[in-house]
């Protein structure tokens, strides 16, 4: 027989043991069950980002450009005008900076926006860069106000002030990225964005989505480089293409390569020409050919195209289609906006 602190010793290890087995709950010696499994979150809804004019209101727009970089890049005897315009050093250098190489940019956006305080420019591109490294090297250039917003873990909002002026980054997803400059980083474009892509503004029609806009966009077909322009044109503006703006719902215009290695410019101006459309026609083309033979329009290139400016009308709209040298286009192009050029690419 045990004498008795032998059985104060057992005793107490037994009721040591189950106090182990009663916390723990887990040991295998105690007959205790494991924890359940951790149910893995449902994966996230995916964002609306397929078509990147959908993220861009319509709303107060005065105007939009749309390009595919990456296409334009590959076209090889467009390599050496691009350099002209977009040399590969600021090129890089802009890479660096900001972690989009716009080389690899298959889709982008510049739009400008009226804004309360002024006008709003909001760059948008589908990039193939890292947006943690995106948001990183934004952070490096604010210099004060600095704001981060979080939709979900992949709609991710930067603002801050960039020297004296309001900038707002917005990620979108794994490659769209956007950038405001100037406006409020809470109801500027770049907000506006991010709730089209999470699918929280289905009645606010975007920029291409009906009206003029769109009959222009599906008139001018796919192309490279598009731009478009609303109407209303009040002012100076409305006297603008020998005065046919006045009467304009909107403006459009599209470049591609030719087959002659040229730039094929259209141009095309929408409006009720069901009873006037031959002699608006002749209107814009006379236009054209006053821009042409300007100082602005021979810096350019312009007075000496590929094939001379065709005139073309239909009810709904009149344009003008011309072939362009792509070298005197980019050498006029490199003087007329290079510092402005330079000054983006930094």
């Amino acid at each position: 027989m045990a004498d008795a602190p032998d059985r104060g010793r057992s005793r107490r290890g037994a009721l040591g043991g189950l106090l182990a087995c009663a916390l723990g709950a887990a040991l295998p010696s105690c007959g205790g069950a494991p924890p359940p499994a951790r149910r893995p979150s449902p994966p996230l809804p995916p964002l609306g980002t397929a078509d990147l004019t959908r993220l861009l209101p319509q709303a107060g727009l005065r105007w939009l450009v749309l390009a595919r970089p990456r296409e334009i890049a590959a076209v090889p005897w467009l390599i050496p005008s691009i350099a002209l315009v977009a040399p590969e050093e600021n090129l890089a250098r802009h890479a660096r900076a900001t972690g989009v190489d716009l080389r690899q940019v298959r889709e982008a956006a510049i739009a400008s926006y009226a804004g309360a305080s002024g006008d709003v420019t909001f760059y948008l591109a589908r990039h193939s860069g890292d947006p943690r490294a995106l948001e990183r090297l934004f952070r490096r250039r604010l210099t004060g106000k600095e704001r981060r917003a979080s939709e979900r873990p992949d709609v991710v909002r930067l603002s801050g002030d960039i020297g004296a002026a309001p900038h707002t980054l917005v990620l979108l997803g794994p490659d769209v990225v956007g950038l405001q400059d100037g406006g409020s980083g809470e109801r500027g474009p770049a907000r506006v964005a991010s709730l089209y892509a999470l699918g929280r503004l289905r009645r606010a029609p975007p920029a291409l989505s009906g009206g003029p806009l769109r009959a222009l966009s599906d008139r001018l077909g796919p192309a490279p480089v598009r731009a478009f322009a609303p109407g209303p044109f009040e002012g100076e503006l409305a006297r603008g293409a020998r005065g046919l703006l006045a009467a304009a719902t909107a403006v459009g215009a599209a470049a591609r390569p030719s087959v002659r290695e040229g730039i094929a410019l259209a141009i095309a101006v929408a409006g009720d020409f069901s009873t006037s459309g031959e002699a608006a026609s002749e209107e814009l083309l006379s236009a054209w050919n006053e821009l042409a033979h300007g100082s602005f329009g021979h810096l350019l290139g312009l007075d000496a195209p590929v094939e001379p400016p065709l005139a073309t009308h239909a009810p709904d709209a009149v344009a003008v289609a011309v072939e362009l040298n792509p070298r005197a286009l980019a050498r006029g192009l490199a003087a007329a906006t290079g510092d402005r050029l330079q000054e983006m690419l930094r």
